[in-house]
């Protein structure tokens, strides 16, 4: 499945989710390597979150470029997603792993990957709610 290899990924919205993310030590079972994160409030500019340094939007291009990075992580508000995917793929990101909750436009060749949280509870919900009635 490839999780013998690693591939470093950034990470677009340090925001609660996407410092949950930082946080999670897991990836690293499966190859997944985030080297930093980036986000538009400047109180986050420095901070480091896992380990992991937090920075301006203005430095993405220049760690994308300098580590190869073709995965990109969006956990920014959903108006925001496109433009985030938008910059991503023009920085070279070749996947994008999505938990904006929004469809994402992309060009062909790129792969999206969403992560829809609402989703995943309403199968939750909908799977309990027929064992209670089948009882």
């Amino acid at each position: 499945l490839g999780y013998d290899n690693t591939n470093d990924a950034v990470l677009i919205g340090a925001g609660k989710l996407g410092r949950a993310l930082l946080d999670y030590k897991g990836f690293s079972e499966y190859g997944l390597n985030i080297v930093a994160a980036f986000d538009s409030d400047e109180k986050l500019f420095g901070k480091r979150e896992g380990g992991k340094p937090i920075l301006p939007l203005e430095r993405l291009e220049q760690v994308c470029t300098d580590r190869k990075i073709l995965i990109g992580i969006i956990t920014v508000p959903a108006p925001y997603a496109q433009g985030v995917c938008d910059l991503l793929i023009a920085n070279g990101i070749q996947a994008v792993w999505n938990f904006a909750p929004t469809h994402l436009d992309v060009p062909e060749g790129i792969l999206v990957q969403n992560e829809n949280m609402a989703a995943s509870l309403a199968v939750l919900s909908k799977h309990l709610s027929a064992q209670i009635k089948g009882f």
